[in-house]
């Protein structure tokens, strides 16, 4: 599991921020 925090930008705007987001990590994502 990783954690981050994100930001979204609309023409070069933010418009969006989250913190803390947990995020899963796979190597071998075939079974999805």
């Amino acid at each position: 599991m990783g954690l981050a925090d994100g930001e979204v930008l609309v023409d070069g705007r933010l418009i969006y921020t989250a913190s803390d987001l947990k995020v899963g990590l796979f190597q071998d994502t075939s079974a999805f």
